[in-house]
């Protein structure tokens, strides 16, 4: 026999969103059971910098991305309010700065999720860990509670509010296979392995649909090969210095504006010829930009040294022509790659607008040796597409009815994000904060 209790909201996932929404439930009155998969709650936020960023306008968003603009709207709507939240909660937070095209601030995020388990069984509800939801329950026009499973049995979670907030499907090979791109498969992960599409596959089966194709996701470039293991690994390999330098592909061409960062150059990169590319910078970039610090405070690092010795395939050259043996021995182009890179030069210093493909910024030559030279591939951090939602955070059915009782928030969301970026933890958290308020708490 199944064990049962009732209560007022079921969270599916115990990472920024759903433990944001849990709190912020908890705060309101609410009885609040929050179902986790994984052996400790966070998912791929406890493995970030905490860095809680979005744009500072829906015009800019808009300008970086070609996503859904109601969904845009609800991040920029929510974020000040997420803010002061965190803020009224004790949160530790720094001062406010510049976060690419945008501004945010570095939270305590293990106090944030500690506070959130703390609001939740304040309020007569319970964190649940290795636990498996199965299903969600349906009773009439909505929701009816969950279905779960741990190693001491079966049990129904009784409840006729329940938010869908897992982080997406990137763990899971097949899915990324068939979403994004079949060199998808192969990718790294920078992430939390758990999160693997079950929350994209409660929504369908309890009536609502996916929202249309997307085959963008949120990532990095990262030395290769080399192995991601733990959230040091993901900042040690990640070559964010990619924006100054200039990459090339088998056939050493251009391919992107490497400018635009190098989460969206990786999205570019992982659909060139053998998902791997070329990064070449300089000696400027390698003093001002490659050894930096990953984040504000950190210790500043080598990340070609570190990249190289964790055996990843790059060199080291005194002239721009010694780099073509070296890529003609990786399987590039290596004449044309020294060809590319020499026109790149003489363009960028005389006629920087006959660029192809253009370069927004960071235009200057790669010039000054010696040169750098490392084999990149994409690592994914987080999916794009997910559960066709409205800007109520409320799940659709095929229709495009809203499912009474279920919420969706976090990377489940499908299409807030396209082609582009501003933020996932602000993803999480505003979509929280909309599905609560649409629930009443």
């Amino acid at each position: 026999m199944r064990a049962s209790l009732d209560c007022d909201l079921v969270v599916i996932g115990g990472g920024m969103a759903g433990m944001t929404a849990a709190a912020r439930a908890a705060g309101a009155g609410a009885r609040v059971v929050v179902v986790e998969k994984a052996a400790e709650i966070g998912g791929s936020a406890a493995l970030s910098g905490g860095y809680l960023w979005t744009s500072t306008s829906l015009a800019q968003m808009r300008r970086h991305d070609d996503g859904d603009p109601d969904l845009h709207a609800v991040v920029i709507e929510e974020y000040p309010a997420v803010l002061e939240w965190l803020r009224q909660r004790g949160i530790e937070m720094g001062p406010p700065q510049p976060v690419l095209f945008g501004r945010g601030c570095q939270i305590d995020m293990q106090g944030h999720l500690r506070g959130a388990v703390r609001d939740v069984e304040a309020a007569g509800g319970h964190v649940v860990r290795n636990t498996e939801t199965l299903a969600i329950l349906r009773e009439g026009a909505g929701v009816a509670g969950v279905v779960t499973s741990h190693a001491d049995g079966e049990a129904e979670l009784r409840a006729r509010k329940v938010l869908i907030a897992t982080g997406g499907f990137q763990g899971d090979a097949e899915m990324r296979a068939r979403h994004i791109h079949p060199a998808a498969r192969d990718m790294g992960l920078r992430s939390n392995p758990v999160s693997n599409g079950a929350g994209l596959a409660l929504g369908i089966a309890a009536g609502g649909a996916m929202a249309g194709p997307n085959s963008g996701f949120y990532g990095h470039l990262v030395a290769h090969p080399v192995a991601l293991k733990t959230d040091s690994d993901f900042v040690n390999y990640t070559q964010y210095h990619s924006i100054h330098g200039v990459l090339l592909n088998r056939e050493g061409r251009r391919f992107v504006d490497e400018s635009h960062d190098d989460h969206a150059s990786s999205q570019v990169a992982l659909r060139q010829t053998g998902a791997t590319t070329l990064l070449v910078w300089d000696a400027r970039v390698q003093r001002d930009f490659a050894t930096a610090a990953p984040v504000a405070g950190a210790a500043p690092l080598d990340r070609f040294e570190l990249a190289v010795k964790a055996g990843a395939r790059g060199g080291r050259f005194d002239r721009l022509e010694d780099i073509a043996r070296f890529a003609d021995s990786l399987g590039f182009d290596g004449s044309a790659c020294v060809a590319t890179l020499a026109s790149f030069n003489h363009q960028v210093a005389r006629a920087p607008e006959a660029l192809e493909p253009p370069r927004e910024g960071h235009y200057r030559p790669v010039d000054k040796p010696p040169f750098y030279v490392l084999e990149v591939a994409s690592a994914i951090t987080f999916t794009f597409a997910g559960l066709w939602t409205d800007a109520r955070a409320r799940a659709l059915d095929p229709f495009g009815a809203p499912i009474e009782g279920l919420y969706v928030a976090g990377a489940d969301v499908g299409n807030v994000y396209r082609r582009g970026y501003s933020g996932g933890l602000a993803l999480a958290a505003t979509f929280a904060f909309r599905a609560m308020r649409t629930a009443g708490f």
